[in-house]
């Protein structure tokens, strides 16, 4: 499963990064580059919900296979289309909106799954390693890879991308089953399971407050993020090329956090992890705003970087751990949809606060959020988790409605 996550994540940078290019080429209007990019985050605002349904429904490994042969299959038809014509803009947004619909799927399968594949103790270890596959593939090799083979070829990259997704269906139908599916005859409508999914989550104390915390922690870190390519380039006038150096540190940080996590999480307890995560976040953040420095920028996102990915790490491991299998699709659902709203808000909110007053300031203040995260520390360490699900009920069981964290 590691294997096929890190081979996807290069495909995936590589069409992230073409995708954008071939539109450019075809329009000289910037629309035609937002069209693109708001189509394949569209599915994550729209079908979040169902996508949980969908992994609670099936056998999650066998889900994740049939996914990847299907995405190969769109984008190798795409390859051959680019090579033999120039496809239209339009062809372009259906692709990408396809594929995040797929990825929609696929990630909550794949989260959901993971608690199958690896013992509890492990779970720390395992969610490291997947986000580091994401962090090499996806944002560094990826898009350097994607970018240098659309110079050769327009279809270049998309070939390879499709290719990426059949060798990653075959690794994971080796993967095994991913324990019992219920029977079609035991399936309600879709919209009564999507009820469970919140009504469980809105009755537990210990995940509401994981999901608030992250959702604000989100808030916050895009809050400063949004502003630093202005704070780099204008603020601190440097290259355009020195952004890039600081996306890097911070990409170096967080694939540290992705190859430590598991013995940090040997040598420090939960609520040591976690504090560690966001102090880091927070007082680099601060940091970050206060630097005159484009090279200070760079050394102090690395904090950054490793901060968010080893509290990214220990909120997947709660929420696998703490939510009953049968109910982990459509939990995860409601919680990434949940997130993702404090990122739009975040970076909403970053552009009017620093409109008002000056690039700094969204980015202390996100800092600053995330540095009072740490008063939930306590109660967020003493999550536990979850006995089975009540049959019949969408809410925990009565034993951890009354948790310690009540």
């Amino acid at each position: 499963m590691w294997s096929a996550s890190g081979i996807s994540a290069v495909g995936d940078g590589m069409r992230d990064a073409a995708l954008p290019l071939l539109a450019a080429t075809l329009s000289d209007s910037p629309s035609a580059v937002a069209l693109v990019k708001g189509a394949a985050a569209l599915p994550w605002l729209i079908m979040s919900l169902h996508a949980g349904v969908i992994a609670d429904r099936s056998d999650r490994r066998r889900l994740m296979w049939t996914i990847d042969f299907g995405r190969g299959a769109i984008v190798l038809g795409f390859a051959a289309w680019a090579l033999l014509s120039s496809p239209p803009l339009a062809a372009l947004a259906v692709l990408a909106f396809a594929l995040g619909c797929g990825e929609t799927i696929f990630s909550n399968a794949a989260t959901s799954a993971l608690p199958d594949v690896v013992r509890a103790d492990q779970l720390d270890a395992a969610n490291g390693r997947m986000q580091g596959s994401v962090i090499l593939g996806a944002n560094l090799g990826g898009p350097l890879l994607g970018t240098a083979l659309f110079a050769l070829a327009a279809w270049a990259p998309f070939t390879v991308d499709g290719t990426s997704f059949l060798v990653a269906a075959v690794l994971v139908t080796f993967t095994g089953q991913s324990g019992k599916v219920a029977p079609r005859a035991d399936r309600r409508p879709m919209a009564t399971e999507i009820r469970e999914g919140v009504r469980w989550l809105l009755a537990s104390p210990e995940v509401r407050l994981l999901t608030v915390v992250s959702t604000l922690g989100a808030m916050a870190f895009f809050m400063a993020n949004t502003m630093m390519v202005l704070l780099v380039t204008r603020t601190l006038d440097a290259p355009v090329t020195a952004f890039g150096v600081v996306l890097a540190a911070a990409a170096v940080g967080g694939t540290a956090a992705s190859m430590l996590a598991g013995r940090i999480s040997r040598r420090i307890d939960r609520s040591a992890r976690i504090a560690l995560g966001f102090g880091l976040m927070g007082s680099c953040w601060v940091l970050l705003g206060l630097s005159s420095s484009w090279l200070l920028v760079a050394a102090i996102s690395t904090g950054t970087g490793f901060g968010v990915v080893l509290w990214n790490v220990q909120a997947t491991s709660l929420r696998q751990q703490a939510v009953p299998k049968e109910l982990l699709g459509r939990v995860n659902s409601c919680y990434m949809l949940i997130s993702r709203l404090g990122i739009i808000v975040g970076t909403a909110l970053s552009g009017w606060i620093a409109g008002v007053t000056s690039i700094r300031v969204p980015i202390v203040l996100g800092g600053a959020v995330l540095l009072l995260c740490l008063l939930l520390v306590p109660r967020l360490a003493r999550i536990e988790a979850a006995p089975a699900a009540v049959p019949g009920q969408g809410g925990p069981a009565p034993a951890e409605r009354t948790g310690s964290t009540d």
